[in-house]
């Protein structure tokens, strides 16, 4: 296992256990509403575990939590790059999946594909406290982010950023994209 797969199973195994104990449940009650062992719950909680992406949706659903819960970092940062093949490895039965951003909280989101031209800016600034933006290049390079925080795209790579201060899309080659917005609940846009 790697260093950063160890570092995802640690981060599980303490959202595991600290979700089923805040719902006050015992090992074997978790068990039994997920359909999983005793013995592979108790190695997940102990960050021994590699557990599939299947897996982990019945952990989630059983503690009826979205699968992000489970994934997500306990301190995120303000803008994180994505290079394309990069995020933890997920096993899955269907081959692979990579978490790319991972969030536990209710939110309301739009996805929009954007198209821009060489050398146009697009500039924005800031949705309400607590918007996030997922920005994936699909083709051309693009500089995307918050003010001097900017990331350079190629086709395939991404950034996720806190979308609520002033931010841009700058254009270096004719560029396409797909541009998720997350919106805290009950924030209007």
């Amino acid at each position: 296992m790697t260093d950063d797969s160890t570092g995802l199973s640690t981060r599980i195994g303490v959202a595991v256990r600290t979700h089923r104990a805040a719902r006050s449940l015992s090992v074997a009650e978790l068990a039994r509403a997920s359909g999983l062992s005793k013995t592979i719950l108790g190695r997940i909680e102990a960050g021994a575990g590699n557990p599939s992406v299947e897996t982990l949706f019945r952990i989630a659903r059983a503690l009826d939590l979205p699968l992000g819960a489970l994934l997500a970092e306990s301190t995120a940062p303000r803008v994180r790059a994505i290079p394309k093949g990069s995020g933890d490895a997920l096993p899955t039965d269907a081959g692979s999946v990579r978490l790319l951003h991972a969030d536990g909280r209710p939110r309301r989101s739009e996805l929009f594909h954007l198209v821009l031209e060489a050398g146009t800016e697009q500039a924005n600034e800031g949705h309400l406290p607590g918007t996030e933006e997922v920005v994936v290049c699909t083709a051309g390079r693009l500089r995307v982010g918050p003010l001097g925080d900017e990331i350079a795209l190629r086709p395939g790579d991404a950034v996720w950023f806190a979308a609520d201060t002033p931010h841009r899309y700058v254009a270096e080659r004719d560029g396409r994209a797909l541009n998720w917005i997350s919106y805290p609940v009950g924030a209007a846009t």
